[in-house]
């Protein structure tokens, strides 16, 4: 699989010798073009249609987001979607049997990974039966639940009770959860945590705008919240394999200091460069990890196309079911 490159250099990019090259202050770097697969910029970067020519002939997409690690916008190489899959994934919207099973689908492997993390520092002695049950008895509630509404009613219950994992986890550490804080963070965990779901969001919008799905059109979050809700759908499923605990992991490994991050007069609390490298280097290598998944080894990247292309599958009626990443440690 080819690669994602991470930008942290302000300057302007340029083609040079059918090849991408960054000019900043003092320095040119040549960038491997056609060994990437997206380009994540965290800086200011200036660029021309020389430049998107080159991306769209190499198939790159370039995600942009500011300082705060709030995704801005994105280019996409030109793609030609399938009109009859639009009228496939409107109609699986409308149909109330067909949402739900969507919706379900993909909330049950949300809250049996939120189990599953919570199962594994379990085995490390921590006291977390309470938590257990409580996602237990939602999975149970959401088998025989008969609306979208209601299902998001007992999807906000088990991230309620999962949530407690966190400071239950990071007791004794140097940082604390308190509760989900974003818009802004209100502390180092939080601004971790919004970080990540940042980037795994645009990792995901990039994977499905080279799919055949529409982006806008979701199951089960609002379409009024973001023109491109489906992201957040599948993130969902992701959220405790990747990102949540990536942050546990950092924090007890003391790899994230009080250094690197940016506390506001306001009470918000944001990475810093520093921060930023640190923790984009460690989701980048756990996105590389490879794990035995259906009797073959796959990149943690790669099972994130997988859902997309299983999804699709279903939308285009090629498959009668979905079955969702779950993982098992």
């Amino acid at each position: 699989m080819k690669k994602v490159f991470y930008l942290y250099k302000s300057g302007t990019l340029k083609q040079k010798d059918y090849s991408l090259v960054l000019e900043s202050k003092n320095t040119v770097d040549y960038i491997p073009i056609e060994q990437l697969d997206m380009i994540i910029c965290f800086s200011e970067i200036t660029l021309n249609k020389r430049v998107l020519s080159l991306l769209n002939k190499y198939e790159v997409s370039i995600l942009f987001y500011n300082y705060y690690g709030n995704y801005i916008g994105r280019y996409t190489p030109k793609e030609y979607k399938d009109g009859r899959v639009l009228v496939n994934q409107v109609h699986a919207y409308e149909s109330e049997q067909t949402r739900l099973y969507i919706a379900k689908t993909i909330t049950i492997a949300s809250v049996k990974n939120m189990l599953a993390l919570v199962k594994y520092y379990a085995k490390k002695g921590k006291q977390l039966e309470k938590i257990i049950r409580s996602l237990e008895t939602c999975l149970t509630e959401i088998e025989t639940v008969e609306s979208v509404e209601k299902l998001l009613l007992i999807e906000a219950k088990a991230k309620q009770n999962y949530y407690l994992l966190f400071d239950e986890v990071l007791k004794n550490e140097d940082f604390s959860f308190e509760k989900r804080t974003k818009n802004p963070p209100r502390n180092e965990v939080n601004a971790l945590l919004s970080y990540g779901y940042a980037i795994l969001y645009g990792l995901l919008l990039s994977v499905l705008d080279r799919s055949s799905l529409y982006p806008q059109i979701s199951f089960i979050h609002s379409l009024s919240k973001n023109c491109d809700s489906l992201q957040f759908d599948l993130a969902d499923i992701f959220k405790p394999v990747l990102i949540d605990r990536l942050v546990l992991r950092l924090i007890r490994k003391r790899q994230m200091k009080k250094s690197f991050f940016t506390y506001k007069a306001d009470g918000s609390c944001y990475l810093n460069k520093a921060g930023i490298k640190v923790f984009v280097s460690e989701l980048d290598s756990l996105l590389q990890n490879t794990i035995d998944y259906k009797n073959r080894r796959y990149s943690y990247r790669a099972i994130l196309s997988k859902e997309v292309h299983k999804l699709s599958e279903y939308i285009k009626g090629n498959k009668d079911s979905i079955h969702p990443f779950v993982m098992k440690w």
